[in-house]
């Protein structure tokens, strides 16, 4: 009877938070497009944990023309993985991932076989980055297995440098990722994040079984011994060093590591690395600027929620909420929790405010992954959006929505919600404006079957200001550069990031809502090298290309 009615409460907890739909309109439009990709993790049953995780996107201009392409990571199967953890032969599934070509006006064409990838491993996360600044994004798929490391050859094609890259070739259970110049040489770093010591899973029959408010589940991530991730070193060749414990993070306990972010959390001018935890706390790395990092999670306050537990964190969505120069995060957590809402102030300190923004009660019915924060009508202030599903198959709630929540001044309300009768529970997603008409769509993966792909049809006069930022002394992607746009006595503020969402990669472009205004803009840009920028007489509506300018002589 208690289990009963706590079903009960959420589910009208879920329909009294829904029930003032906002101005925001999407189509689903996958189909439509071209987007044809049958999603795997496993079996329906979900016995052992690897099945209930699901897997990531990336948005990407592979081939330079403008337009993003999709990059989708598959699942497998528990009998591949039996053989990938004994380390035994196996040869890649048919469709463990999926590249579409973007072709303009909506369209996508499958281009996989033709771009020469394929993963033998169980996919996990997806990211891209133009690793050796050769002007072309390379992707990264991470593992159930081995991570595989894609190289860009300039012509549609890849080619797979995991081992002479320098990639750990053992077995392990990476999740989320995260490219960033750590140590400001111009060169891209990568962080792979860890989530269970693969050997000490059991994968044979019978599963074990843990029960969930009554009904028989799958065990973890509790009990289950942790990862720790790997930090390598771009040594400017093509390859990368493990550098993990000379950079001090191995002193970092063994968790349940899904999604890295690479950004500035602490407004010091270097990239760290925030690591959203499962069951753990969560992890912030700080960039010392000598090579080394402090783990600064419980000093920064995000480690633990506000009233000091530790969560189930699986998305996490970063930007300037407060308008006040400086980022936020918010993090998706498991069912019949909230999602924590961490604000920082002037001394780099975060505050958990999930209450006073209304996200606490609006999100403790859901189990969320996938996540962001994006101008979706461009008024000029961040939306949040989750993608949510249970874990557990037998629990009544299992399938779950897509939702995002209107900002207002730093107060979230209900906007949007699909479907309005949820049949799928979702997994990895990511934002990106891939028709470039200003407006910022949403791809999202269900743990079976077919991705949702979200166009935005908000319809009003707003107009906005899109930029793509291009590295010369600082690494080509400008990752970790800071840009503040002032606009009719207004001012936003964002920085160019890798990793976030649930272990996916979001639109690599800035995006910012300028409302009604037309007035000129003024843009400053703080590039990873320490040189500021300023650029006026920017277009409106349109995305401009901004390239590091050289320094003075």
């Amino acid at each position: 009877m208690i289990q009963s009615m706590r079903f009960f409460l959420n589910y009208l907890l879920s329909a009294l938070a829904l029930a003032s739909p906002g101005n925001l309109q999407f189509s689903e439009t996958s189909a439509a497009a071209g987007i044809h990709a049958e999603m795997r993790c496993g079996a329906p049953e979900k016995r052992w944990i690897p099945e209930a995780n699901g897997s990531g996107v990336a948005w990407l201009d592979y081939d330079n023309d403008g337009l993003l392409d999709l990059l989708i990571v598959n699942g497998s199967t528990m009998d591949q993985l039996g053989k990938i953890v004994a380390n035994q032969p196996v040869t890649p599934l048919k469709n463990s991932v999926y590249l579409f070509h973007n072709l303009g006006h909506g369209k996508f064409e499958d281009v996989t076989e033709r771009a020469g990838l394929s993963n033998a491993s169980w996919g996990t996360g997806a990211n891209a980055a133009d690793f050796n600044n050769d002007g072309y994004e390379d992707i990264l798929i991470t593992s159930i297995g081995t991570d595989v490391l894609y190289k860009n050859n300039g012509n549609g094609t890849f080619t797979d440098v995991s081992a002479s890259a320098g990639l750990s070739r053992s077995i392990a259970w990476h999740t989320g990722s995260a490219f960033g110049d750590f140590d400001g040489d111009g060169n891209l770093d990568l962080f792979v994040s860890g989530y269970i010591d693969i050997h000490s899973l059991s994968l044979k029959d019978p599963a074990p079984v843990c029960p969930y408010l009554g009904v028989d589940g799958f065990c973890g991530p509790i009990g289950l011994k942790g990862e720790r991730g790997i930090l390598y070193h771009n040594n400017g060749n093509g390859t990368f060093t493990n550098i993990t414990e000379k950079a001090g993070l191995g002193h970092a306990q063994p968790s349940h590591g899904f999604t890295a972010v690479a950004g500035d959390f602490n407004q010091d001018g270097r990239t760290d690395i925030f690591v959203a935890n499962d069951s753990d706390p969560n992890l912030l790395f700080l960039n010392n600027g000598d090579g080394t990092f402090k783990e600064a999670g419980l000093e920064q306050g995000v480690a633990f929620s506000a009233d000091g537990r530790v969560q189930a964190n699986m998305g996490v969505a970063v930007g300037d909420i407060q308008r006040q120069g400086r980022l936020s995060m918010v993090i998706t957590t498991f069912f019949d929790d909230f999602f924590p809402l961490f604000t920082q102030d002037r001394t780099g300190n975060f505050d958990e405010v999930s209450r006073e923004s209304g996200l606490a009660m609006l999100t403790k019915p859901y189990l969320g992954w996938a996540c962001g924060l994006a101008d979706f009508s461009n008024r000029g202030e961040l939306d949040f959006w989750s993608a949510n599903g249970h874990v557990y198959p037998k629990v009544p709630n299992y399938f779950q929505p897509f939702l995002v929540f209107e900002n207002h001044a730093g107060k979230f309300t209900p906007a949007y919600q699909f479907p309005q009768t949820p049949d799928n529970s979702y997994r990895g997603g990511a934002q990106a404006d891939f028709d470039n008409d200003g407006k910022i769509d949403i791809v999202v993966l269900p743990i079976s079957g077919q991705p949702v792909l979200l166009q935005n049809q908000t319809a009003n006069q707003n107009h906005w200001l899109g930029l793509r930022l291009v590295g010369t002394r600082s690494n080509r992607d400008a990752i970790g550069a800071a840009v503040t746009v002032e606009a009719c006595g207004q001012r936003q503020f964002d920085t160019v990031r890798n990793g976030g969402s649930y272990i996916s990669a979001n639109d690599p472009r800035l995006h910012f809502g300028l409302g009604t205004c037309t007035q000129p803009i003024t843009l400053t840009i703080k590039w990873p090298s320490g040189k500021t920028q300023t650029e006026k007489n920017l277009k409106l509506d349109a995305y401009s290309t901004i390239t590091e300018s050289a320094p003075h002589p």
